[in-house]
Protein backbone atom coordinates (compact mmCIF):
# COMPACT_ATOMS: atom_id res chain seq x y z
CA UNK A 1 0.00 0.00 0.00
CA UNK A 2 3.00 2.04 1.14
CA UNK A 3 4.40 1.65 -2.51
CA UNK A 4 1.39 2.29 -4.24
CA UNK A 5 0.91 5.61 -2.51
CA UNK A 6 4.31 7.27 -3.35
CA UNK A 7 4.06 6.17 -6.99
CA UNK A 8 0.16 7.17 -7.29
CA UNK A 9 1.56 10.70 -5.56
CA UNK A 10 5.09 10.66 -7.34
CA UNK A 11 2.79 10.82 -10.74
CA UNK A 12 0.50 13.36 -9.44
CA UNK A 13 3.71 15.89 -8.03
CA UNK A 14 5.03 15.15 -11.77
CA UNK A 15 1.76 16.13 -13.37
CA UNK A 16 1.50 19.43 -11.01
CA UNK A 17 5.31 19.90 -12.16
CA UNK A 18 4.11 19.59 -15.70
CA UNK A 19 1.11 21.97 -15.53
CA UNK A 20 3.52 24.77 -13.94
CA UNK A 21 5.71 24.07 -16.76
CA UNK A 22 3.25 24.44 -19.83
CA UNK A 23 1.59 27.42 -17.73
CA UNK A 24 5.20 29.01 -17.39
CA UNK A 25 5.69 28.66 -21.13
CA UNK A 26 2.58 29.12 -22.51
CA UNK A 27 0.87 31.48 -20.33
CA UNK A 28 0.31 34.02 -23.38
CA UNK A 29 -1.22 31.68 -25.89
CA UNK A 30 -3.44 30.31 -22.87
CA UNK A 31 -4.69 33.62 -22.18
CA UNK A 32 -5.89 33.88 -25.75
CA UNK A 33 -7.30 30.45 -25.56
CA UNK A 34 -9.21 31.67 -22.78
CA UNK A 35 -9.96 34.69 -24.20
CA UNK A 36 -11.86 32.82 -27.58
CA UNK A 37 -13.24 30.14 -25.08
CA UNK A 38 -14.89 32.93 -23.05
CA UNK A 39 -16.16 35.50 -26.51
CA UNK A 40 -17.19 32.40 -28.02
CA UNK A 41 -19.85 31.29 -25.41
CA UNK A 42 -22.88 32.27 -25.73
CA UNK A 43 -26.15 32.73 -22.81
CA UNK A 44 -28.01 29.84 -22.93
CA UNK A 45 -31.50 30.34 -24.62
CA UNK A 46 -34.97 28.90 -24.03
CA UNK A 47 -36.89 27.92 -26.52
CA UNK A 48 -40.76 28.09 -26.77
CA UNK A 49 -42.16 24.90 -25.58
CA UNK A 50 -39.69 23.77 -23.52
CA UNK A 51 -39.13 21.06 -20.71
CA UNK A 52 -37.50 21.82 -17.56
CA UNK A 53 -35.01 18.77 -16.57
CA UNK A 54 -34.46 17.46 -13.10
CA UNK A 55 -32.31 15.45 -13.02
CA UNK A 56 -32.28 13.09 -9.72
CA UNK A 57 -29.01 12.00 -9.83
CA UNK A 58 -27.94 16.09 -9.10
CA UNK A 59 -25.99 16.07 -6.12
CA UNK A 60 -27.85 18.74 -3.17
CA UNK A 61 -26.30 20.40 -0.77
CA UNK A 62 -27.64 23.81 1.18
CA UNK A 63 -24.30 26.18 -0.15
CA UNK A 64 -23.01 27.04 -3.27
CA UNK A 65 -20.61 24.20 -3.98
CA UNK A 66 -17.40 24.76 -6.28
CA UNK A 67 -15.99 23.02 -9.93
CA UNK A 68 -13.26 21.40 -7.49
CA UNK A 69 -10.54 19.07 -7.89
CA UNK A 70 -12.89 16.75 -6.29
CA UNK A 71 -15.26 17.25 -8.69
CA UNK A 72 -12.68 16.74 -11.55
CA UNK A 73 -12.08 13.35 -10.35
CA UNK A 74 -15.21 12.18 -9.92
CA UNK A 75 -15.67 9.34 -12.64
CA UNK A 76 -19.42 9.53 -12.21
CA UNK A 77 -19.60 13.19 -13.36
CA UNK A 78 -22.88 13.89 -11.14
CA UNK A 79 -24.15 17.74 -11.12
CA UNK A 80 -24.01 19.74 -8.16
CA UNK A 81 -26.77 22.12 -7.73
CA UNK A 82 -28.12 24.52 -4.01
CA UNK A 83 -31.92 23.81 -2.86
CA UNK A 84 -32.38 26.88 -3.47
CA UNK A 85 -30.81 27.06 -7.13
CA UNK A 86 -34.16 24.03 -7.98
CA UNK A 87 -36.34 25.19 -5.92
CA UNK A 88 -36.36 28.76 -7.74
CA UNK A 89 -35.70 27.47 -10.93
CA UNK A 90 -38.66 25.43 -10.35
CA UNK A 91 -40.90 28.22 -9.30
CA UNK A 92 -39.97 30.80 -11.99
CA UNK A 93 -40.50 28.19 -14.45
CA UNK A 94 -44.09 27.80 -13.31
CA UNK A 95 -44.57 31.18 -14.61
CA UNK A 96 -42.97 30.84 -17.53
CA UNK A 97 -45.14 30.64 -20.81
CA UNK A 98 -41.96 28.89 -22.74
CA UNK A 99 -41.98 26.22 -20.22
CA UNK A 100 -44.78 23.82 -20.60
CA UNK A 101 -43.62 20.54 -18.13
CA UNK A 102 -41.10 19.25 -15.90
CA UNK A 103 -39.48 16.17 -16.43
CA UNK A 104 -37.90 14.65 -13.27
CA UNK A 105 -35.06 12.00 -15.03
CA UNK A 106 -34.40 9.21 -12.50
CA UNK A 107 -32.22 7.56 -15.52
CA UNK A 108 -29.05 8.40 -14.11
CA UNK A 109 -29.67 7.18 -10.61
CA UNK A 110 -31.69 8.26 -7.55
CA UNK A 111 -31.72 11.41 -5.28
CA UNK A 112 -30.14 10.99 -2.43
CA UNK A 113 -30.59 14.08 0.07
CA UNK A 114 -32.73 14.75 3.19
CA UNK A 115 -36.44 14.53 3.23
CA UNK A 116 -36.92 17.96 4.61
CA UNK A 117 -34.54 19.31 1.91
CA UNK A 118 -37.13 17.05 -0.56
CA UNK A 119 -40.19 18.59 0.68
CA UNK A 120 -38.92 22.06 -0.02
CA UNK A 121 -38.23 20.73 -3.58
CA UNK A 122 -41.98 19.10 -3.42
CA UNK A 123 -43.44 22.37 -2.42
CA UNK A 124 -41.86 24.17 -5.75
CA UNK A 125 -43.42 21.03 -7.30
CA UNK A 126 -46.95 21.23 -6.08
CA UNK A 127 -46.32 25.03 -7.59
CA UNK A 128 -45.16 24.00 -10.69
CA UNK A 129 -48.31 21.50 -11.63
CA UNK A 130 -50.71 24.40 -9.99
CA UNK A 131 -49.55 26.54 -12.92
CA UNK A 132 -51.64 23.79 -15.34
CA UNK A 133 -48.21 22.45 -16.97
CA UNK A 134 -47.37 18.61 -16.65
CA UNK A 135 -44.92 17.17 -14.91
CA UNK A 136 -43.65 13.96 -16.22
CA UNK A 137 -41.42 11.36 -14.39
CA UNK A 138 -39.40 8.41 -15.43
CA UNK A 139 -37.16 5.94 -13.25
CA UNK A 140 -35.40 2.83 -13.83
CA UNK A 141 -35.66 1.81 -9.62
CA UNK A 142 -37.71 3.92 -7.50
CA UNK A 143 -36.68 4.63 -4.32
CA UNK A 144 -38.70 6.02 -0.91
CA UNK A 145 -36.60 9.18 -1.77
CA UNK A 146 -37.47 9.16 -5.15
CA UNK A 147 -41.03 8.42 -4.87
CA UNK A 148 -41.52 11.25 -2.47
CA UNK A 149 -40.89 13.40 -5.70
CA UNK A 150 -42.70 11.29 -8.12
CA UNK A 151 -45.39 10.74 -6.89
CA UNK A 152 -46.83 14.31 -7.57
CA UNK A 153 -46.25 13.92 -11.41
CA UNK A 154 -49.21 13.47 -13.87
CA UNK A 155 -47.21 10.29 -15.07
CA UNK A 156 -44.78 8.38 -13.67
CA UNK A 157 -42.79 6.21 -15.89
CA UNK A 158 -41.32 2.92 -14.36
CA UNK A 159 -38.77 1.02 -16.92
CA UNK A 160 -40.41 -2.48 -17.54
CA UNK A 161 -37.24 -4.43 -15.66
CA UNK A 162 -37.26 -1.94 -12.69
CA UNK A 163 -38.51 -2.08 -9.78
CA UNK A 164 -39.21 0.17 -6.46
CA UNK A 165 -39.14 0.11 -2.62
CA UNK A 166 -41.60 0.54 -0.49
CA UNK A 167 -40.57 -0.67 2.74
CA UNK A 168 -40.83 1.80 5.75
CA UNK A 169 -37.96 3.65 7.59
CA UNK A 170 -35.70 2.39 9.55
CA UNK A 171 -32.26 3.76 11.37
CA UNK A 172 -29.37 1.19 12.62
CA UNK A 173 -26.34 2.23 14.83
CA UNK A 174 -22.67 0.81 15.32
CA UNK A 175 -21.94 0.11 19.16
CA UNK A 176 -18.56 -0.29 20.24
CA UNK A 177 -18.61 -0.77 24.20
CA UNK A 178 -17.51 -4.51 24.09
CA UNK A 179 -15.23 -3.62 21.11
CA UNK A 180 -13.57 -0.43 23.52
CA UNK A 181 -13.41 -3.20 26.38
CA UNK A 182 -11.50 -6.34 24.59
CA UNK A 183 -8.83 -3.69 23.98
CA UNK A 184 -8.47 -2.29 27.00
CA UNK A 185 -9.59 1.59 26.55
CA UNK A 186 -11.62 3.23 29.48
CA UNK A 187 -14.91 5.17 29.01
CA UNK A 188 -16.13 7.69 31.74
CA UNK A 189 -18.77 10.07 30.54
CA UNK A 190 -20.13 12.95 32.26
CA UNK A 191 -23.45 14.06 30.49
CA UNK A 192 -27.37 15.93 31.26
CA UNK A 193 -30.74 14.69 29.58
CA UNK A 194 -31.81 11.23 29.55
CA UNK A 195 -31.85 10.83 25.70
CA UNK A 196 -28.98 12.52 25.13
CA UNK A 197 -27.25 9.70 23.49
CA UNK A 198 -24.31 10.21 21.87
CA UNK A 199 -21.96 8.57 24.24
CA UNK A 200 -24.05 5.40 23.81
CA UNK A 201 -21.96 3.69 20.85
CA UNK A 202 -18.75 3.86 23.35
CA UNK A 203 -20.56 2.78 26.48
CA UNK A 204 -23.46 0.21 25.69
CA UNK A 205 -23.82 -2.68 22.61
CA UNK A 206 -27.31 -1.57 21.80
CA UNK A 207 -30.01 1.14 21.77
CA UNK A 208 -31.01 2.45 25.82
CA UNK A 209 -34.31 2.39 25.98
CA UNK A 210 -34.76 5.99 26.50
CA UNK A 211 -32.80 5.75 22.66
CA UNK A 212 -34.93 3.81 20.94
CA UNK A 213 -38.32 5.31 22.19
CA UNK A 214 -37.36 8.96 20.75
CA UNK A 215 -35.94 7.24 17.68
CA UNK A 216 -39.06 5.07 16.88
CA UNK A 217 -41.26 7.73 17.53
CA UNK A 218 -39.00 10.16 15.00
CA UNK A 219 -39.49 7.31 12.52
CA UNK A 220 -43.27 7.50 13.11
CA UNK A 221 -43.71 11.02 12.62
CA UNK A 222 -41.38 11.27 9.61
CA UNK A 223 -43.07 7.47 8.24
CA UNK A 224 -46.92 9.45 8.63
CA UNK A 225 -45.84 12.46 6.92
CA UNK A 226 -44.36 10.59 4.10
CA UNK A 227 -47.34 8.78 3.53
CA UNK A 228 -50.02 11.76 4.07
CA UNK A 229 -48.16 13.10 0.92
CA UNK A 230 -47.09 10.47 -1.68
CA UNK A 231 -50.89 9.39 -1.61
CA UNK A 232 -52.61 13.14 -2.37
CA UNK A 233 -51.89 12.48 -5.92
CA UNK A 234 -52.42 8.99 -6.54
CA UNK A 235 -55.47 6.92 -6.17
CA UNK A 236 -54.07 5.36 -3.11
CA UNK A 237 -55.04 5.31 0.81
CA UNK A 238 -52.52 5.26 3.65
CA UNK A 239 -53.71 1.65 4.85
CA UNK A 240 -52.73 0.74 1.29
CA UNK A 241 -49.31 1.52 1.11
CA UNK A 242 -48.47 0.48 4.69
CA UNK A 243 -49.99 -3.09 3.63
CA UNK A 244 -47.03 -2.99 1.11
CA UNK A 245 -44.40 -2.15 3.10
CA UNK A 246 -45.26 -4.79 5.68
CA UNK A 247 -45.70 -7.25 3.10
CA UNK A 248 -44.08 -6.94 0.26
CA UNK A 249 -40.57 -4.30 0.57
CA UNK A 250 -39.79 -4.04 -2.67
CA UNK A 251 -41.77 -4.80 -5.59
CA UNK A 252 -40.81 -5.45 -9.00
CA UNK A 253 -42.35 -2.82 -12.18
CA UNK A 254 -45.31 -4.98 -13.12
CA UNK A 255 -46.37 -5.44 -9.23
CA UNK A 256 -45.59 -1.50 -8.60
CA UNK A 257 -48.26 -0.95 -11.56
CA UNK A 258 -50.69 -3.16 -10.55
CA UNK A 259 -50.91 -1.92 -7.19
CA UNK A 260 -51.13 1.94 -8.90
CA UNK A 261 -48.09 3.01 -7.12
CA UNK A 262 -46.90 4.00 -11.21
CA UNK A 263 -48.60 4.66 -14.14
CA UNK A 264 -46.84 3.27 -16.89
CA UNK A 265 -43.94 0.36 -17.55
CA UNK A 266 -41.98 2.86 -20.09
CA UNK A 267 -38.20 2.73 -21.59
CA UNK A 268 -36.70 5.55 -21.51
CA UNK A 269 -37.14 6.16 -25.56
CA UNK A 270 -40.96 5.79 -24.57
CA UNK A 271 -40.85 8.49 -22.16
CA UNK A 272 -39.06 10.82 -24.66
CA UNK A 273 -41.50 10.06 -27.25
CA UNK A 274 -44.16 11.47 -24.95
CA UNK A 275 -42.19 13.98 -23.93
CA UNK A 276 -41.71 15.52 -27.33
CA UNK A 277 -45.48 15.24 -28.32
CA UNK A 278 -45.65 17.52 -24.75
CA UNK A 279 -43.17 20.04 -26.34
CA UNK A 280 -44.39 19.76 -30.11
CA UNK A 281 -40.86 18.71 -31.45
CA UNK A 282 -39.96 17.88 -34.33
CA UNK A 283 -36.89 16.57 -33.79
CA UNK A 284 -36.46 12.54 -34.26
CA UNK A 285 -34.38 11.37 -31.45
CA UNK A 286 -35.10 14.45 -28.63
CA UNK A 287 -37.42 17.00 -27.52
CA UNK A 288 -36.79 20.94 -26.46
CA UNK A 289 -35.36 21.15 -23.46
CA UNK A 290 -33.05 23.08 -20.53
CA UNK A 291 -31.65 22.35 -17.65
CA UNK A 292 -32.11 23.81 -14.64
CA UNK A 293 -28.50 25.27 -14.39
CA UNK A 294 -28.84 26.54 -18.03
CA UNK A 295 -32.78 27.83 -17.64
CA UNK A 296 -31.46 29.77 -14.57
CA UNK A 297 -28.31 30.79 -16.95
CA UNK A 298 -30.88 32.45 -19.16
CA UNK A 299 -32.93 34.28 -16.44
CA UNK A 300 -30.05 36.73 -15.31
CA UNK A 301 -31.93 39.44 -13.56
CA UNK A 302 -31.01 43.65 -13.09
CA UNK A 303 -28.39 43.83 -9.63
CA UNK A 304 -30.22 45.67 -6.86
CA UNK A 305 -28.81 47.83 -3.75
CA UNK A 306 -30.93 45.76 -1.06
CA UNK A 307 -30.11 42.63 -0.25
CA UNK A 308 -30.85 39.74 1.73
CA UNK A 309 -27.99 37.47 3.45
CA UNK A 310 -28.21 33.68 3.32
CA UNK A 311 -25.59 32.35 6.03
CA UNK A 312 -25.65 28.81 5.15
CA UNK A 313 -24.56 26.88 8.82
CA UNK A 314 -24.16 23.66 6.81
CA UNK A 315 -21.97 20.46 8.50
CA UNK A 316 -20.55 19.78 12.26
CA UNK A 317 -19.81 22.96 15.08
CA UNK A 318 -16.13 22.53 15.58
CA UNK A 319 -13.28 25.32 17.13
CA UNK A 320 -11.11 27.76 15.23
CA UNK A 321 -11.69 27.81 11.23
CA UNK A 322 -12.47 24.03 10.95
CA UNK A 323 -12.48 22.52 7.33
CA UNK A 324 -14.41 23.20 3.56
CA UNK A 325 -17.40 20.20 5.30
CA UNK A 326 -17.26 22.19 8.58
CA UNK A 327 -18.66 24.71 10.73
CA UNK A 328 -15.46 26.86 12.13
CA UNK A 329 -16.62 29.26 14.81
CA UNK A 330 -13.29 31.42 13.97
CA UNK A 331 -14.19 31.70 10.01
CA UNK A 332 -18.03 32.09 11.27
CA UNK A 333 -17.54 34.23 13.25
CA UNK A 334 -15.73 36.48 10.64
CA UNK A 335 -18.81 36.35 8.15
CA UNK A 336 -21.09 37.49 10.38
CA UNK A 337 -19.52 40.21 11.54
CA UNK A 338 -19.44 41.03 7.68
CA UNK A 339 -22.57 40.61 7.18
CA UNK A 340 -23.42 42.92 10.50
CA UNK A 341 -21.01 46.13 8.89
CA UNK A 342 -22.39 45.43 5.45
CA UNK A 343 -25.21 48.32 5.17
CA UNK A 344 -26.48 46.69 1.77
CA UNK A 345 -27.48 44.09 3.65
CA UNK A 346 -31.08 44.54 4.96
CA UNK A 347 -32.12 40.97 6.89
CA UNK A 348 -30.23 37.55 7.34
CA UNK A 349 -31.73 34.09 7.29
CA UNK A 350 -29.38 31.70 8.95
CA UNK A 351 -29.90 28.31 7.50
CA UNK A 352 -28.88 25.70 9.63
CA UNK A 353 -27.92 22.12 8.06
CA UNK A 354 -26.27 21.08 11.37
CA UNK A 355 -25.95 18.13 14.05
CA UNK A 356 -24.05 20.20 16.32
CA UNK A 357 -20.72 19.89 17.76
CA UNK A 358 -18.61 22.29 20.30
CA UNK A 359 -20.87 24.09 22.76
CA UNK A 360 -17.88 26.74 23.03
CA UNK A 361 -18.21 26.86 18.88
CA UNK A 362 -22.10 27.19 19.05
CA UNK A 363 -21.90 29.88 22.07
CA UNK A 364 -19.22 32.06 19.99
CA UNK A 365 -21.57 31.77 16.79
CA UNK A 366 -24.92 32.63 18.33
CA UNK A 367 -23.60 35.65 19.98
CA UNK A 368 -22.33 37.30 17.00
CA UNK A 369 -25.99 36.34 15.67
CA UNK A 370 -27.38 38.09 18.71
CA UNK A 371 -25.33 41.42 18.04
CA UNK A 372 -26.14 41.46 14.06
CA UNK A 373 -30.16 40.91 15.40
CA UNK A 374 -29.72 44.32 17.09
CA UNK A 375 -28.76 45.96 14.02
CA UNK A 376 -31.15 43.90 11.05
CA UNK A 377 -33.45 41.09 11.57
CA UNK A 378 -32.36 37.03 11.72
CA UNK A 379 -34.38 35.02 10.82
CA UNK A 380 -33.61 30.60 10.96
CA UNK A 381 -34.22 28.16 8.38
CA UNK A 382 -33.61 24.52 9.09
CA UNK A 383 -32.80 22.29 6.82
CA UNK A 384 -32.46 18.15 6.99
CA UNK A 385 -31.16 18.53 10.51
CA UNK A 386 -30.84 21.51 13.42
CA UNK A 387 -30.10 19.75 16.46
CA UNK A 388 -27.56 20.12 19.78
CA UNK A 389 -25.29 22.98 18.77
CA UNK A 390 -27.52 23.85 15.76
CA UNK A 391 -30.51 24.33 17.39
CA UNK A 392 -28.60 26.08 20.34
CA UNK A 393 -27.42 28.50 17.17
CA UNK A 394 -30.95 28.31 16.14
CA UNK A 395 -31.94 30.52 19.31
CA UNK A 396 -30.45 33.96 17.86
CA UNK A 397 -33.54 34.08 15.61
CA UNK A 398 -36.84 36.50 15.83
CA UNK A 399 -38.84 33.60 14.24
CA UNK A 400 -37.57 29.98 13.45
CA UNK A 401 -39.09 27.36 10.01
CA UNK A 402 -38.61 24.23 9.63
CA UNK A 403 -40.17 21.61 7.85
CA UNK A 404 -42.04 19.16 9.57
CA UNK A 405 -39.13 16.34 8.81
CA UNK A 406 -36.68 18.38 10.22
CA UNK A 407 -34.74 16.43 12.58
CA UNK A 408 -34.06 19.07 15.71
CA UNK A 409 -33.83 19.75 19.28
CA UNK A 410 -31.62 17.41 21.33
CA UNK A 411 -31.42 19.84 23.97
CA UNK A 412 -28.44 18.30 25.81
CA UNK A 413 -24.73 18.12 26.32
CA UNK A 414 -22.23 15.55 27.39
CA UNK A 415 -18.54 14.85 27.90
CA UNK A 416 -16.44 11.87 26.68
CA UNK A 417 -13.29 10.91 28.73
CA UNK A 418 -10.95 7.90 27.14
CA UNK A 419 -8.80 6.25 29.04
CA UNK A 420 -5.91 4.40 27.17
CA UNK A 421 -3.79 2.93 30.65
CA UNK A 422 -4.78 -0.83 29.86
CA UNK A 423 -3.97 -0.69 26.04
CA UNK A 424 -0.86 0.96 26.51
CA UNK A 425 0.22 -1.17 29.33
CA UNK A 426 -0.44 -4.50 27.09
CA UNK A 427 1.65 -3.08 24.23
CA UNK A 428 4.77 -1.73 26.70
CA UNK A 429 3.72 1.94 26.86
CA UNK A 430 3.52 3.43 30.67
CA UNK A 431 2.78 6.65 31.24
CA UNK A 432 4.48 8.66 34.31
CA UNK A 433 3.26 12.58 35.57
CA UNK A 434 5.33 15.35 37.09
CA UNK A 435 3.22 17.83 38.26
CA UNK A 436 2.63 21.26 40.40
CA UNK A 437 -0.57 20.99 41.19
CA UNK A 438 -3.41 18.63 42.41
CA UNK A 439 -5.56 18.65 38.58
CA UNK A 440 -2.57 19.55 36.75
CA UNK A 441 -3.00 16.40 34.45
CA UNK A 442 -6.46 16.25 34.74
CA UNK A 443 -6.63 15.86 30.66
CA UNK A 444 -4.35 13.00 30.52
CA UNK A 445 -6.03 9.91 28.26
CA UNK A 446 -3.82 7.67 30.31
CA UNK A 447 -5.32 7.48 33.56
CA UNK A 448 -8.81 7.05 34.66
CA UNK A 449 -10.60 10.24 36.03
CA UNK A 450 -10.68 10.45 40.04
CA UNK A 451 -14.23 11.17 41.34
CA UNK A 452 -13.19 14.25 42.28
CA UNK A 453 -12.08 14.71 38.81
CA UNK A 454 -15.14 13.47 37.37
CA UNK A 455 -16.95 16.14 39.43
CA UNK A 456 -15.22 18.84 38.03
CA UNK A 457 -16.35 17.98 34.71
CA UNK A 458 -19.30 17.38 35.10
CA UNK A 459 -19.70 20.35 37.00
CA UNK A 460 -18.87 22.18 33.85
CA UNK A 461 -21.29 19.88 31.56
CA UNK A 462 -24.26 20.95 33.69
CA UNK A 463 -23.45 24.95 33.71
CA UNK A 464 -23.32 24.51 29.59
CA UNK A 465 -26.76 22.24 30.33
CA UNK A 466 -27.86 25.01 32.26
CA UNK A 467 -27.03 27.86 29.67
CA UNK A 468 -28.65 25.99 27.11
CA UNK A 469 -31.95 25.78 29.34
CA UNK A 470 -31.55 29.72 29.91
CA UNK A 471 -30.67 30.40 25.87
CA UNK A 472 -33.84 28.18 25.00
CA UNK A 473 -36.02 29.87 27.29
CA UNK A 474 -35.41 33.31 26.39
CA UNK A 475 -35.38 32.87 22.71
CA UNK A 476 -38.50 30.97 23.04
CA UNK A 477 -40.33 32.37 25.76
CA UNK A 478 -41.02 29.74 27.83
CA UNK A 479 -40.36 28.73 31.10
CA UNK A 480 -37.06 26.86 32.66
CA UNK A 481 -39.17 24.44 33.85
CA UNK A 482 -41.11 23.45 30.15
CA UNK A 483 -37.83 24.04 28.41
CA UNK A 484 -36.22 21.39 31.00
CA UNK A 485 -39.37 18.73 30.23
CA UNK A 486 -38.73 18.98 25.83
CA UNK A 487 -35.13 18.93 26.73
CA UNK A 488 -33.18 16.04 28.30
CA UNK A 489 -31.48 15.46 24.77
CA UNK A 490 -34.81 14.63 23.09
CA UNK A 491 -34.75 14.75 19.18
CA UNK A 492 -38.02 16.07 17.57
CA UNK A 493 -39.60 16.02 14.31
CA UNK A 494 -40.08 19.32 12.68
CA UNK A 495 -44.19 18.87 13.23
CA UNK A 496 -43.38 17.66 16.88
CA UNK A 497 -41.00 20.47 17.65
CA UNK A 498 -44.12 22.83 16.22
CA UNK A 499 -46.25 21.46 18.69
CA UNK A 500 -43.99 21.93 22.00
CA UNK A 501 -42.84 25.11 20.89
CA UNK A 502 -38.98 24.61 19.89
CA UNK A 503 -40.33 26.13 16.23
CA UNK A 504 -42.80 28.99 15.04
CA UNK A 505 -43.66 27.93 11.57
CA UNK A 506 -43.65 25.28 9.14
CA UNK A 507 -42.16 26.52 6.30
CA UNK A 508 -38.92 25.98 3.90
CA UNK A 509 -35.85 28.51 2.98
CA UNK A 510 -38.07 30.31 0.66
CA UNK A 511 -40.92 30.64 3.41
CA UNK A 512 -37.89 32.35 5.57
CA UNK A 513 -37.07 34.75 2.60
CA UNK A 514 -40.33 35.61 1.86
CA UNK A 515 -41.29 36.75 5.93
CA UNK A 516 -38.23 39.14 5.57
CA UNK A 517 -38.86 40.33 2.46
CA UNK A 518 -42.78 41.45 3.89
CA UNK A 519 -40.90 42.51 6.85
CA UNK A 520 -38.18 44.46 5.08
CA UNK A 521 -41.26 45.92 3.06
CA UNK A 522 -38.62 45.34 -0.10
CA UNK A 523 -41.40 43.98 -2.61
CA UNK A 524 -39.14 42.45 -5.52
CA UNK A 525 -36.43 44.85 -5.06
CA UNK A 526 -33.76 42.55 -3.77
CA UNK A 527 -30.59 40.48 -4.34
CA UNK A 528 -29.79 37.34 -2.25
CA UNK A 529 -26.21 37.05 -1.17
CA UNK A 530 -24.70 34.00 0.21
CA UNK A 531 -22.06 33.45 3.10
CA UNK A 532 -20.03 32.04 4.03
CA UNK A 533 -17.25 33.14 1.24
CA UNK A 534 -16.90 29.51 -0.60
CA UNK A 535 -13.76 27.81 0.36
CA UNK A 536 -12.53 25.28 -2.75
CA UNK A 537 -10.41 22.15 -2.59
CA UNK A 538 -7.55 23.34 -4.14
CA UNK A 539 -7.20 26.14 -1.42
CA UNK A 540 -7.97 24.41 1.12
CA UNK A 541 -5.59 21.71 0.04
CA UNK A 542 -2.63 24.34 -0.52
CA UNK A 543 -3.46 25.61 2.79
CA UNK A 544 -2.92 22.57 4.36
CA UNK A 545 0.53 21.86 3.34
CA UNK A 546 1.72 25.26 3.81
CA UNK A 547 0.62 24.32 7.60
CA UNK A 548 2.29 21.09 7.19
CA UNK A 549 5.62 22.62 6.16
CA UNK A 550 6.38 20.44 2.76
CA UNK A 551 5.18 23.00 0.49
CA UNK A 552 9.00 23.02 -0.54
CA UNK A 553 9.56 19.94 -0.11
CA UNK A 554 6.75 17.56 -2.02
CA UNK A 555 8.64 14.57 -1.66
CA UNK A 556 7.06 13.99 1.94
CA UNK A 557 4.42 11.79 -0.13
CA UNK A 558 3.11 10.45 2.55
CA UNK A 559 2.16 13.56 4.54
CA UNK A 560 0.12 15.05 1.26
CA UNK A 561 -1.51 11.67 1.13
CA UNK A 562 -2.72 11.77 4.63
CA UNK A 563 -4.08 15.43 3.84
CA UNK A 564 -5.31 14.81 0.52
CA UNK A 565 -7.26 11.54 2.48
CA UNK A 566 -8.53 13.93 5.43
CA UNK A 567 -9.78 16.58 2.73
CA UNK A 568 -11.76 13.71 1.22
CA UNK A 569 -13.40 12.02 4.66
CA UNK A 570 -16.54 12.67 6.16
CA UNK A 571 -15.93 14.42 9.05
CA UNK A 572 -16.68 11.40 12.21
CA UNK A 573 -17.94 11.74 15.81
CA UNK A 574 -14.13 11.05 16.84
CA UNK A 575 -12.94 14.05 14.93
CA UNK A 576 -15.53 16.09 16.73
CA UNK A 577 -14.13 14.78 19.73
CA UNK A 578 -10.58 16.50 19.08
CA UNK A 579 -12.17 19.50 20.61
CA UNK A 580 -10.04 20.88 23.61
CA UNK A 581 -13.13 21.81 25.63
CA UNK A 582 -14.09 18.05 26.01
CA UNK A 583 -18.03 19.47 26.28
CA UNK A 584 -20.07 18.83 23.33
CA UNK A 585 -23.58 19.24 22.10
CA UNK A 586 -24.53 17.35 19.22
CA UNK A 587 -26.88 15.28 17.85
CA UNK A 588 -27.43 11.39 19.80
CA UNK A 589 -26.25 9.79 16.68
CA UNK A 590 -26.10 9.73 12.90
CA UNK A 591 -29.02 9.40 12.15
CA UNK A 592 -29.30 7.50 8.68
CA UNK A 593 -32.66 6.63 7.95
CA UNK A 594 -33.17 4.11 5.46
Amino acid sequence: MKKFLQQTFASFIGSLAGLFFFFAISGGGLLIFFLALLLSSNTPKIESQSALIFNLNTQISDAQSDSSLSSLVNSENIPTLTLRDITLAINKASKDDRIVALYLDGSRGNINTGFASLTEIRTALENFKASGKKIIAYNVFLGEKDYFLTSIADEIHLNPMGAMEMNGFASSQLFFASGLEKYGIGLQVTRVGKFKSAVEPFTRNNFSPESKIQTLELLDDLWDSYLQETVKNRPLKVGEVNNIADNKGILQAQEAKNLKLVDNLFYQDQVIDRLKEITNSKDQDSFRQITITDYLSANTSTPQTNKIAILYVEGSIVDGQGRISEVGSTRFVGEIRKIRQDKDIKGVVVRINSPGGSAVASELILRELQLTAQEKPVVISMGDVAASGGYWIATAGEKIFASNKTITGSIGVFGLLFNLENIANKNGINNDVVKTNKFADLNNSFKPKTEVELAIIQDSVDNIYELFLERVAQARNLPISKVADIAQGRVWSGKSALKVGLIDDIGGLDSSIEYLKEKLQLNNNYDIVSFPERRTWETELLERLNNAQIAGNLTNQETLAKIIWELNTELSLTEILQNPHQIYSILPYKLNIK
